[in-house]
């Protein structure tokens, strides 16, 4: 199975992650690192790494891409049954990957996202939170529950678990809008059901450095070149949500089943989004 690891100037925690995904139970890994031409000691990193563990390959582009053409191309990458990604400042408990692959095996074809609960960590890797999440087990019977459970529960970090790979590639990826990882969950759930690992065997880091920290860093990540001021990304959200259910392989009564869930779940118990963005493209404050 393959973990991407796409990554730009990410030498604070770069380290510690590559060092979490080395000690996983599951030895048989093929660790992708694609180097968005990163200016600080990442790629330094990397080849140390690399020096002590011949299962991580690393590419380094000639001119930064951008985030979203390097976190879809390192799931194109993937090699064997299951892929998932790891952001450069993440980290993972050694049994992440060996629990989640028994929980794909266990659920058969039918189950195509595998994940464990999670903690977030500050930047020192202290647990400053516990996620609500032991509910999230994703095995409601048609697509428009499952979008309607993870929807409610604002699960955006279901993003980081294991994906069946047929499947995920069988998806539109990563799409340009800012919450394109609820887009590409929605996607998933289309497809089949999840599975919910219950231990808290993923750790997410939140720190001030990261892009979504700002409105203008979340726009250049997921939508490279357009102005924060007319992205409307509520509004792109709720639209790419829909998107997700008519572009995918279900039939079409639950496509409209999917397109009123993400109203009623999504947009409008958080109007205040698509307000803001009107009111941002008006005054642009």
């Amino acid at each position: 199975m393959s973990i991407g690891v796409p990554v730009y100037n990410g030498e604070r925690f770069l380290a510690e992650t590559l060092r979490s995904l080395r000690e996983q139970t599951f030895a048989d890994l093929d660790i992708f690192v694609s180097d968005n031409a990163s200016t600080d000691g990442t790629e330094e990193i990397v080849r140390d790494a690399m020096a002590h563990d011949p299962r991580i390959r690393y590419e380094r582009q000639p001119e930064n891409r951008g985030g979203l053409w390097n976190w879809n191309h390192v799931a194109r990458q993937a090699r064997g049954e299951y892929f998932k990604f790891a952001a450069a400042d993440d980290v993972l408990r050694p049994d992440f990957v060996a629990a989640c692959v028994e929980a794909l095996d266990a659920g058969g074809p039918e189950v195509v996202l595998a994940y464990p609960r999670t903690q977030i960590i500050d930047e020192h890797g202290a647990v400053t939170e516990d996620l609500d999440d032991l509910e999230l087990r994703g095995r409601r019977a048609t697509p428009h529950e499952r979008m309607r459970e993870f929807l409610r529960a604002q699960a955006a970090h279901l993003v980081y678990g294991l994906y069946r790979t047929t499947v995920l590639h069988d998806t539109r990826l990563l799409t340009p809008v800012v919450g394109n990882d609820l887009v590409l969950v929605a996607e998933m759930a289309c497809r089949g059901r999840f599975a919910l690992v219950p231990r808290q065997l993923f750790l997410q880091r939140r720190h001030s450095a990261q892009l979504s920290a700002s409105r203008s860093g979340q726009t250049q990540f997921h939508a490279p070149g357009r102005s924060p001021r007319f992205a409307f990304p509520h509004l792109h959200v709720t639209w790419e949500l829909w998107r997700a259910a008519t572009s995918s392989p279900i039939d079409l009564a639950e496509k409209l089943r999917c397109l009123p869930t993400v109203v009623t779940t999504w947009t409008v118990p958080r109007w205040r989004g698509p307000a803001n963005d009107v009111r941002l493209a008006l005054t642009g404050r």
